[in-house]
């Protein structure tokens, strides 16, 4: 009988040592198989996933209206890592990233890859990683890079617009670089600013004023019509020419707002007029408003585009780059004209502006 449960408990303990070791067998396999799994990450993928990480974040955590875009960009995070884990190559990664930063549709933010800086780098000069801001859309296309505002300057359609506005002086324009400018019969002096983003462009119209003053101007017109916008600190050189002091603020998410002052020595406080149309953007915008804010200038035409973001490239360590709308422009009170534009003083069909700012100066020097 001892014998009997003696046998009975051997087999007992043998069954249950079995089965400890199955248990344990299996979960050795399943770490062992979860260990292959991890393993199976390449190289490749962790630092897509890294670079991934770093280019959604930035906008999370900088774009200028985070809270409105938060649901929209989780998703796009939903959407795009997993495709961007699995990317062939880096071609096809930088594609992904530009098509989730095109998700913003700001006409400021985009994701620029190394090849593309480099092209851009060539045709417009150093982009280093500053802060600027302008209406690009840097992100499609490089032949369309930069189109909105600053593309080749005034020969691909800004000035074309703008000669339209003054087909009588047309030929009597002087050019230094874009900046083209002219003493009308009435002794008023037109300047033709089609973009802040070309070299030099706010020592150009400096000289330019110089000229006129020079000539004999008693009165300034800046028409800015069509003017897409450019470089912040060309807009705070360009208003230093005319006004002092703090021109406006810049509002973001991750800061207190910032106001801004014009740079520079003031040429002239003679009467200024400056032109405005619905195609107005971004620095050019803030330039209007800063005339407006300090009751520097009458301004005359239709409302600008409302499209104000203050645009910042963040350089990565592989020759990319993210720009990213990190904050709107605001007057030193009140509501930023993101979204609303820059309203004229004198609210006319932009086609007729000139006329009505020779009449309007005319009325003030006489007086």
């Amino acid at each position: 009988m001892d014998a009997q449960r003696l046998c009975n408990l051997s087999f007992f303990i043998f069954i249950v040592i079995l089965t400890f070791v199955g248990v344990m067998g299996g979960a050795r396999a399943q770490t062992d198989q979860s260990q292959t799994n991890q393993t199976s990450t390449t190289p490749a993928q962790i630092d897509y996933g890294k670079r991934f990480e770093t280019a959604w974040r930035l906008v999370s955590e900088r774009y200028w209206d985070s809270d409105g875009i938060a649901d929209m960009w989780n998703e796009a995070r939903l959407e795009y890592e997993p495709q961007a884990l699995a990317a062939a190559d880096d071609d096809a990664f930088y594609a992904l990233l530009e098509d989730m930063y095109d998700l913003l549709d700001d006409n400021h933010s985009t994701f620029v890859p190394p090849v593309k800086v480099e092209e851009i780098r060539n045709k417009y000069g150093d982009l280093a990683c500053l802060g600027v801001f302008s209406q690009t859309n840097i992100g499609s296309d490089t032949e369309e890079a930069l189109k909105d505002g600053i593309e080749d300057g005034i020969e691909d359609g800004i000035e074309e617009k703008r000669l339209e506005h003054m087909p009588e002086y047309a030929d009597e324009l002087t050019y230094l670089g874009n900046v083209g400018y002219y003493l009308l019969p009435e002794n008023i002096g037109y300047i033709s600013l089609p973009d802040l983003a070309t070299d030099f462009v706010a020592s150009n119209l400096r000289s330019a004023v110089q000229a006129l003053l020079a000539e004999g101007a008693t009165a300034f017109i800046l028409d800015i019509r069509d003017n897409g916008g450019g470089i912040l600190v060309e807009l705070f050189q360009s208003a230093g020419i005319f006004t002092r002091g703090f021109i406006f603020r810049m509002i973001s998410n991750w800061t207190l707002p910032i106001p801004y002052p014009a740079f520079g020595r003031v040429e002239t406080e003679l009467p200024l007029a400056v032109l405005i149309n619905d195609n107005v953007h971004s620095a050019a915008e803030g330039l209007a408003g800063a005339f407006k804010v300090t009751g520097r200038a009458t301004l005359i035409g239709q409302t600008t585009a409302g499209n104000v973001e203050t645009l910042v490239p963040f350089c990565f360590r592989d020759g990319s780059q993210a720009w990213i709308a990190t904050g709107v422009l605001a007057p030193i009170r009140g509501a930023t004209w993101e979204g609303r534009g820059v309203e004229p003083d004198i609210a006319v069909d932009p086609e007729t502006a000139l006329e009505v700012a020779i009449e309007y100066l005319q009325n003030e020097l006489s007086e």
